[in-house]
């Protein structure tokens, strides 16, 4: 016979409990309970739902998968942009001076372009008075309007009816930098000029498709999109033609 002190298989409640108390310590370290409480939608699928979301025109959808950061800093670089045209003597009409020739008349009609532009992106598109009125308007607002109002003016229409569009960013993977920082890269197709090409850039390697990478952070347990490449085919270029 054996008994407690000579039987050699082990207590068979020891390893249960030993690895309950592993689990259990597992659970409550800090890097576990920073993964369950950093679940959620991953970059990546982010990513998509932004490509998908800028390819219908659903400003609703950009404005709730974008990062506030990102919107704050698009209203910064409207209202930077737009100051600058609007300059008498921009630093880029200095070093362009030898190239559009040193003419004052031709410069007066450049100013009044820009002057013009000025003015129909603050009344048409961010319906503002000036540019601070329009450095303190909402940001969500400055970019829904942006958004819009470029959609609208691309799609022939002077309504405010988004131009649909097939997805122009294909969602490859995410690299994450850190817990709140991640960086998407996608790949789109290089849009190729209609006709034969010039004779002078024969040579010239002609790209297909280029990758690009967009920038989500975390906002809270969400990631959101810093913006990158949304509307970039719906710019707004300065009409300055010169006047008849």
């Amino acid at each position: 016979m054996t008994d407690r002190h000579t039987n050699p298989d082990p207590p068979p409640t020891r390893l249960p409990l030993i690895g309950g108390a592993l689990a259990l310590l597992v659970a409550v370290m800090p890097g576990a309970a920073g993964a369950q409480r950093q679940g959620g939608v991953p970059p990546e699928e982010v990513a998509r739902a932004v490509v998908l979301a800028d390819s219908t025109g659903d400003w609703g959808a950009l404005l709730r998968l974008a990062h506030p950061d990102a919107l704050i800093r698009f209203r910064g670089l409207q209202t930077f942009q737009l100051r600058m045209l609007g300059t008498p003597e921009p630093v880029i009409d200095t070093l362009a001076a030898d190239s559009i020739a040193a003419d004052s008349s031709l410069q007066a009609r450049w100013h009044r372009a820009r002057t013009r532009q000025v003015r129909f992106m603050l009344d048409s598109v961010f319906q503002v008075p000036d540019l601070d009125s329009l450095a303190h308007t909402s940001p969500d607002t400055v970019f829904a309007r942006w958004f819009r109002g470029s959609r609208a003016i691309h799609a022939g229409d002077s309504g405010a009816v988004a131009a649909k569009r097939p997805p122009s960013y294909r969602v490859i993977g995410a690299v994450r930098a850190s817990d709140t920082l991640a960086y998407v890269v996608v790949e789109r197709p290089v849009v190729q000029p209609l006709g034969p090409m010039p004779q002078m850039f024969r040579d010239f390697p002609h790209e297909t498709h280029q990758t690009e990478v967009m920038v989500m952070r975390r906002y809270g347990r969400e990631w959101r999109s810093m913006l990158d490449g949304v509307g970039e085919p719906y710019g707004f270029g300065a009409e300055l033609e010169a006047e008849e």
